[in-house]
């Protein structure tokens, strides 16, 4: 594969906070600054993070979170507001999730990879943050194992745009961190390519796999793990 199909498919894996809700949000954790973000015919967000809360009165999370940054109007809340000043307000790292779970579509954050080693520190509150059919047995195999982000995809046999998007919001949110990034070592940067390659041939191998053959993999790992 050429270095422009690399950087390509790259790419396409992964998806830049700063283009989203996201991005804004991060600022405002690192700054320390409380800040208004609206959307014109969608509502606002407030965010408090001295306080670690926010405050949204929003027509569609989801749609808001999606949203170009660009379109989203961000400015200064002047004084010291406190949560107090609000009828209902929520974790900050809820809101981190959920930006960057809306916002993933099944990519990873920019300087993530598929290869990288994660594990969950603890598990999410399933019950209150958007999730998918399978975020309890990707939380369940993340908080005991650290694992790379291909191979759950494996375990499990769900689809790589599931986990990548539970993992991108549980990264957001401080609950998953990496125990080991190709990313961040750039003498390995050959080798997660040819693991890349590897995948691919995988691929073809899994699914010409006798079905009792899957079936008695996922069967055997689930005893071993549990799930």
């Amino acid at each position: 594969m050429s270095d422009e199909l690399s950087t390509a498919a790259a790419s396409a894996a992964t998806f830049s906070p700063q283009d989203y809700l996201l991005g804004m949000v991060q600022r405002s954790v690192t700054t320390r600054e409380n800040v208004r973000i609206a959307s014109p015919g969608n509502g606002e967000i407030i965010l408090l993070p001295a306080h670690n809360a926010f405050y949204a009165n929003v027509r569609d999370l989801a749609e808001f979170c999606r949203s170009p940054a660009a379109s989203l109007e961000s400015t200064p809340v002047a004084g010291d507001v406190s949560p107090s000043s609000f009828n209902s307000v929520r974790s900050i790292k809820d809101l981190l999730w959920q930006a960057s779970f809306h916002a993933s579509e099944g990519r990873l954050p920019e300087g993530c990879s598929r290869y990288d080693v994660v594990q969950f520190r603890y598990w999410p509150n399933l019950t209150r943050l958007s999730s998918t059919s399978n975020a309890a047995r990707i939380s369940a195999l993340l908080t005991r194992h650290p694992t790379t982000i291909m191979l759950v995809h494996r375990l499990l046999g769900i689809t790589k745009e599931e986990v990548c998007q539970i993992y991108s919001a549980a990264h957001s949110a401080g609950i998953a961190y990496v125990a080991h990034s190709f990313g961040r070592n750039p003498e390995l940067a050959s080798v997660e390519a040819g693991l890349a390659s590897i995948e691919a041939s995988e691929e073809v191998i899994a699914k010409a796999a006798a079905p009792s053959e899957r079936g008695l993999f996922r069967a055997l790992f689930a005893k071993i793990s549990g799930l």
